[in-house]
C-alpha cells in the first residue's frame, strides 16, 4: 500500500471515531517502517555525499625523479623491474635527444626511436631480469652525455659500490665508400666491458655529421 494512502487512512479513522478507535496495527507498523526506511535512505544518501574521497598516492614522475626514489614506491619485484625498464627507456630517449643536438635530432631522431630504442628496451628488460632486487633498487643512471665525438650516452652503475654495470654508447663510423653511420652498442660488466654488443646503426649522410650536442 502506498505510504500516502496509509497515512490518509490513519487520519480518517482517528477523525471519524473521535479517537475512540485505534487504526489497525499494520497501518501504523507499515507507516513506521516506511518512515524508518525513508530516514535510512536519506542517511545513506547524505553519507555518500559528505564522505571524504580516499586520495591515492601520486604516480612517480619518471622524467624528473631519481631512480632510487621511484624504486622505493614499488614493493613487488616484477613491478619494480617493469618500472626500471620504463625509467631507462625514458632516459635513453631524452639523453639521446640531448646528445644528438638539434641538427642530428631533426634528421635522425625519429629513426633512432623506431629502430634502436626497441632494442635498448629489450636489452634492459633482459639485464634487469638478471639483477638482484636489492641491486636494482640501488642503481643510478648518469645524466651527462659526452659532447664532440665522444661515445657515451649514459652509464648505469650500482650506487652502493660506485661501479658501472652497463654502458650505452654510440660510435661514429665511416666505412670506405659507404658514408657516415651512427653505431649504437652497449658494454656489459659481465665480460668486463670488453665486447661491443651491437644494437644497430643509423645512416647519416655522405657528408661528415656535426659534433654531438651541437
Amino acid at each position: 500500500m502506498p505510504v500516502w494512502l496509509r497515512k490518509t487512512l490513519v487520519v480518517l479513522i482517528t477523525v471519524f471515531t473521535l479517537g475512540t478507535v485505534s487504526p489497525p496495527p499494520h497501518l501504523l507498523a507499515d507507516s513506521d517502517k516506511s518512515t524508518s526506511t525513508e530516514s535510512a535512505e536519506n542517511y545513506i544518501e547524505t553519507k555518500n555525499i559528505t564522505s571524504p574521497q580516499i586520495e591515492k598516492d601520486p604516480e612517480p614522475d619518471f622524467h624528473t625523479m631519481p631512480w632510487k626514489e621511484i624504486a622505493a614506491t614499488y614493493e613487488d619485484t616484477e613491478d619494480l623491474q617493469d618500472a626500471f625498464v620504463t625509467y631507462t627507456v625514458i632516459q635513453a630517449t631524452e639523453q639521446t635527444r640531448q646528445k644528438f643536438g638539434e641538427r642530428i635530432e631533426s634528421k635522425r631522431g625519429e629513426e633512432f626511436r623506431s629502430v634502436i630504442l626497441p632494442k635498448i628496451e629489450e636489452t634492459i628488460t633482459y639485464l634487469s631480469s638478471e639483477l638482484d632486487e636489492e641491486i636494482m633498487r640501488n642503481l643510478m643512471i648518469s645524466d651527462r652525455p659526452t659532447k664532440g665525438k665522444g661515445e657515451k650516452i649514459f652509464h648505469i652503475k650500482n650506487a652502493s659500490t660506485g661501479l658501472d654495470i652497463f654502458r650505452l654508447h654510440v660510435r661514429r663510423e665511416n666505412p670506405p665508400g659507404k658514408g657516415h653511420w651512427f653505431s649504437f652498442h652497449y658494454h656489459d660488466a659481465r665480460d668486463h666491458f670488453a665486447s661491443h654488443h651491437e644494437l644497430g646503426s643509423i645512416y647519416w649522410d655522405r657528408n661528415t655529421p656535426p659534433n654531438w650536442m651541437s
